[in-house]
């Protein structure tokens, strides 16, 4: 070992024993810029085994099988993720959540979820093959039946957690780490408490770090190409970080922060090259091109051919689909709206939805204002019950009157179907009164706004045209754009033809003590047409026994684009409601500053002295250590530029430049994978942590090795390898129990508490 670490070599970028086109000087850099793609200088040695480390002379390690090492590391990375695996069977913790939603597509059951679907029909990919039939609900807690092989289903997710040991061991290599330092950060990967137990359970964890830790080794794989612009590999690679970006934003909207980190290299590296006058106008657009291509058009088509894939298998009907457009709904198989009568006339009994999100359906109880006109409130609600059914009359019909005086509201209905500017009348059946407004009242939240209420029936009001309404339809279907007005595919507005304003669902709720918390529907009296949709209603439901029913969905359409634009935008609005309550503790949630030194670890399942208990604790050497190097790290480099300007390193030509650019990529993917969650008002727990971590162990590895390298001499580099592969392995021992099981009572457990914020014995937090 004494010659494994000698410093006679200077540190070169790129492998000159690579076969293609040598980077010529028109790509070289006029100045360092940090973060670079790109070489500083043309000089090193040009033998292949030398160019893997800038500082390596011959030793005993230039010998090594490196695929033998790899299936090594990859066959520890197996036992440890497979030891026990499928010891408890119980649908354990998300195992509820995630194990359901891969059996609706097996069943082919539409859900919503906060999440893309990739890693979901992986889910439901590994209940395929597992042999299960979609009927089992997965409830939490519940004894897996015999007839759902859980082991199996595990297993397959394991395997994006096995991955992440020969991913970290072959990133390690691209960004110029020895063999024995790369095995040590695929060790320090596999020997993680927290990696290994989110790893041996039916959750999207695992899928997420594994598409995580292949963006970051396509990354590396392109970066050691940059000397070879244009050539096969370099395309190759480029490509391929394009698909992993794809891969990892369809697991979850978390691998957006991948994105960012190829985005922010990108930049940079344009930016470079950019300000390299040596590079022709047309190589520089050549470039464009080729990234445009292949880091935002690929992921962006597999994200999209996810949702494609979604929409195709998931078929059957599902209350979770109401907020989907109305084309989509109705060709769902079992939905019942999708067969009713065609056209509305007058005696229809129709429920009137609004686009708006939240809004829900027109809606009036018993209940009155306590202010305003304190007549029956006229409110959203979410859900389809009887009084969200309005009788709907026509009146008048289009072009025989022009003013509220030439209307009637005591003349009687007109039958026939209702069209376009015809004059209704909307009779709230549950109570006997009318849809309502006048100018005297505002409305109780939008005080720019009139307020709508319910006349009853029996009352003056009724008889008043502030009880009619004109019907405006808005961008029907165009097989339905005949004049008339259907169910679900003609948009309405309501126009009051008394205070010519538009029946709006304002996006507001109501009071919880009198309003019950729906929403507050209003009248907007501005002259200038609305086509918000706070101003659009649809009818939803048509009942009509003298009508027969038709399949609606032969006279409507459906747009892919349409579709995924909207259930990306309810992904949006449900993630974000997810916000937690301050007022109350919840012992699963955890804030993001706590994260880095694991100051809660989360228990997973129950913890009486019965069951088999897991925790989802780290590693503490790891996620310490990592943490504070990551900390430190802004303070080290500025140390380090202002040594390096000032010329007073001690530095081989290129070196600082070579350490830097590895150093920014694993620095830079823990950056952004942790701190964007302070910017989060979401719920968040310690697992959104582990992508972070992953970024984190491989910079620590990166850092151990270069400090030891600088200022120790050979045999104290040896020594520190083997303290460090000895103390990591021993944390991952020392707290085996809690990652594999524990079925008697904790405190028989010693030395566990090494925080006394652990839940180990007890949650001071647990009520």
């Amino acid at each position: 070992m004494s010659g494994s670490y000698s410093r006679k070599q200077p540190a070169i970028f790129y492998d000159q024993g690579h076969s293609g086109q040598r980077f010529d000087s028109m790509h070289l850099p006029q100045k360092p810029m940090g973060f670079s793609a790109y070489p500083l200088d043309k000089g090193g040695p040009d033998s292949p085994s030398a160019a893997l480390s800038g500082r390596r002379s011959r030793s005993r390690w230039d010998n090594v099988n490196e695929r033998l090492l790899l299936a090594l590391l990859t066959l520890i990375a197996v036992i440890t993720k497979l030891y026990r695996i499928g010891r408890r069977d119980n649908v354990s913790w998300d195992e509820a959540h995630f194990g359901k939603f891969g059996a609706y597509y097996l069943n082919r059951t539409f859900y919503h979820d906060v999440h893309p679907p990739l890693a979901k029909m992986l889910v439901g990919l590994s209940e395929l093959l597992a042999g299960h039939n979609g009927t089992f609900d997965f409830k939490g807690g519940q004894t897996y039946p015999h007839y759902v092989n859980y082991r199996f289903m595990r297993v397959f997710n394991a395997a994006f957690g096995i991955a992440l040991t020969p991913m970290a061991y072959m990133t390690c290599r691209q960004l110029r780490l020895p063999p024995h330092f790369a095995a040590l950060a695929a060790l320090c990967v596999t020997f993680d408490n927290a990696i290994c137990v989110m790893s041996r359970f039916i959750l999207l964890d695992a899928p997420l770090l594994g598409f995580t830790a292949l963006s970051l080794t396509m990354l590396a794989y392109f970066y050691r190409q940059r000397a070879y612009p244009f050539s096969a590999d370099w395309w190759k690679y480029l490509f391929l970080t394009g698909l992993a970006l794809g891969l990892v934003s369809s697991a979850k909207w978390v691998g957006l922060f991948a994105v960012a980190l190829v985005g922010f290299y990108t930049i940079v590296e344009l930016y470079e090259m950019f300000c390299n006058v040596h590079i022709p106008v047309r190589t520089y657009v050549k470039h464009w091109i080729a990234r445009i291509a292949a880091l935002i058009a690929v992921p962006l088509c597999v994200y999209a051919i996810c949702f494609k894939l979604h929409f195709a298998v998931l078929n059957r009907y599902d209350g979770s689909a109401n907020f989907m457009p109305m084309g989509f709904q109705v060709k769902l198989h079992g939905n019942p709206i999708s067969y009713q009568p065609y056209d509305i006339q007058t005696g229809s009994k129709v429920r009137l939805h609004s686009p708006l999100s939240g809004a829900g359906y027109l809606h009036s109880h018993s209940h009155k204002y306590p202010a305003g006109s304190q007549r029956q409130q006229i409110t959203g609600y979410g859900f389809a019950d009887q009084n969200n059914l309005w009788k709907i009359q026509r009146k008048m019909a289009a072009g025989t009157f022009k003013t509220a005086s030439d209307a009637s509201a005591t003349a009687a209905p007109i039958d026939g179907p209702i069209g376009n500017g015809d004059l209704v009348s909307l009779h709230h059946n549950s109570t006997d009164s009318f849809l309502y407004t006048d100018s005297t009242h505002a409305a109780p939240y939008s005080t720019s706004l009139l307020e709508v209420s319910a006349a009853a029936a029996s009352s003056k009001e009724a008889a008043y045209p502030n009880t009619l309404w004109v019907v405006e339809i808005l961008r029907p279907e165009k097989r339905m754009d005949d004049g008339r007005i259907h169910p679900l595919g003609t948009p309405i507005r309501l126009r009051n033809v008394v205070n010519n304003c538009i029946l709006k669902a304002t996006g507001e709720r109501l009071d919880k003590d009198w309003g019950w918390g729906q929403a507050e529907i209003a009248c907007d009296s501005k002259n200038e047409a609305r086509n918000t949709p706070g101003h659009t209603w649809i009818i939803e439901r048509n009942i009509n026994q003298d009508m027969p029913a038709v399949n609606l969905g032969k006279h409507m359409s459906s747009s892919f684009i349409k579709d995924f634009l909207v259930l990306n935008r309810q992904m949006w609005l449900t993630n974000n409601a997810l916000i937690p309550d301050h007022d109350k503790h919840n012992v699963l949630e955890s804030d993001p500053v706590s994260w880095p030194f694991m100051i809660y670890p989360m228990r997973m399942v129950g913890w009486d002295d019965r069951s088999i208990k897991y925790l989802e604790v780290g590693n503490p050497l790891l996620w310490w250590g990592s943490a504070t190097l990551c900390l430190i790290f802004p303070l080290q480099l500025a140390y380090w530029i202002v040594r390096w300007q000032r010329k007073c390193a001690s530095w081989h030509q290129g070196e600082f430049r070579e350490y830097i650019d590895g150093a920014m990529i694993l620095w830079g993917g823990w950056a952004l994978h942790y701190l964007p969650f302070f910017l989060m008002g979401r719920v968040t727990y310690l697992h959104h942590y582990l992508p972070a971590l992953y970024f984190a162990i491989l910079f620590a590895v990166y850092q151990i090795y270069h400090l030891s390298v600088w200022y120790l001499k050979p045999r104290g580099v040896t020594f520190v390898l083997y303290v460090v592969t000895a103390s990591v392995a021993f944390g991952f021992w020392w707290f085996s129990p809690l990652t594999y099981g524990w079925d008697k009572p904790i405190k028989e457990l010693k030395g566990m508490q090494w925080a006394s914020s652990w839940p180990v014995y007890e949650d001071k937090f647990d009520v």
